[in-house]
């Protein structure tokens, strides 16, 4: 089955509860099928709905990938996972727009009222007020290709693909509310200390667009004896190049940060004078994943499996 073409097609949008609801019964069913244990395990006061496949507890090594999707930005939302003055500056960007967004409204309520405490109250309260819905409510992005149904579409694929034999050498977790600050990781985090603490987590995010793998990992992840599969296989790939860098100076906000081994795989373009990076995401323009990019990084991690000794 063609994954990508296969949520694009029937679950494009993962942002309100009923359509993520629909895209786990399809999810559960689809790995069951592959005769996979799985089950959705709630947790949190906002109650997220984590997809588990396998035993965490005692996997040696995890993958993950979300599958909420995000709102419309005022701005794309480009990832510069090696940039990190650049992607301060384009982050402050969005907030200058917004905080100019906010003194029009202030100067206009200071010019009909007079007043101009309403009129510092209305720029407190519209500069808010837009952060936190676009941060947690929002338009919903209607295009989500690379971000993140690709990273679904690459696990969906290695699970497929994994040999019976070697099944358990590794768990999977497909995490509700990574758009709402990792919300669905934090909170398993949180609730399975040990798995947080002490198993090489492999997250996959925004895996489809662009020639270059990029890996960053956590120092902790790197003594890990299956991280020396991971990178053996990942970086034996010939149709793409992956490059390895420290959580140090780069920038990735996912799930792997909930979890203290954690390592991130995504897809960059590059360009001089820039660097990595990703674009169109949290936009109109979402709509391409290079299905070379999910077939190459999935044969990798299935690879690693498979060579890993338990």
């Amino acid at each position: 089955m063609n994954y990508l073409e296969e949520i694009t097609s029937r679950f494009p949008i993962r942002r309100k509860a009923e359509q993520k609801k629909a895209f786990r019964d399809w999810a559960v069913a689809e790995i069951r099928r592959m005769g996979y244990s799985v089950k959705v395990e709630q947790s949190g006061l906002q109650c997220h709905e984590n997809i588990i496949v396998g035993n965490p507890e005692k996997a040696p090594i995890l993958f993950t990938a979300h599958y909420d999707t995000a709102s419309r930005n005022l701005l794309p939302n480009i990832l510069l996972p090696r940039n990190p003055v650049l992607n301060l500056l384009y982050q402050m960007l969005i907030v200058l727009i917004l905080l100019v967004g906010a003194a029009a409204v202030m100067l206009l309520a200071g010019a009909l009222t007079g007043n101009p405490d309403i009129a510092r109250l209305l720029w407190i309260a519209t500069y808010t007020g837009v952060l936190l819905w676009v941060s947690f409510g929002g338009i919903p992005n209607k295009n989500n290709v690379n971000d993140n149904t690709s990273g679904l579409a690459a696990l969906l694929t290695m699970m497929a693909q994994l040999p019976e034999d070697d099944r358990a050498k590794a768990a999977f977790i497909l995490f509700d509310n990574e758009e709402k600050s990792l919300g669905g990781s934090k909170s398993y985090a949180k609730d399975h200390q040990q798995v947080a603490y002490t198993r090489l987590t492999v997250n996959l995010n925004c895996v489809g667009v662009g020639e270059n793998i990029i890996v960053i990992s956590r120092k902790l992840a790197r003594q890990h004896r299956e991280f020396t599969y991971l990178q053996k296989h990942l970086a034996a790939i010939t149709t793409h190049t992956a490059h390895f860098f420290d959580s140090i100076g780069s920038v990735c906000n996912s799930d792997w940060k909930s979890f203290k081994c954690g390592v991130n795989i995504g897809a960059s373009k590059y360009l001089s004078g820039i660097g990595f990076y990703t674009p169109h995401l949290h936009t109109k323009r979402d709509t391409e994943a290079d299905s070379g990019n999910i077939a190459d990084i999935a044969d990798a991690l299935t690879e690693c499996v498979k060579e890993m000794q338990i």
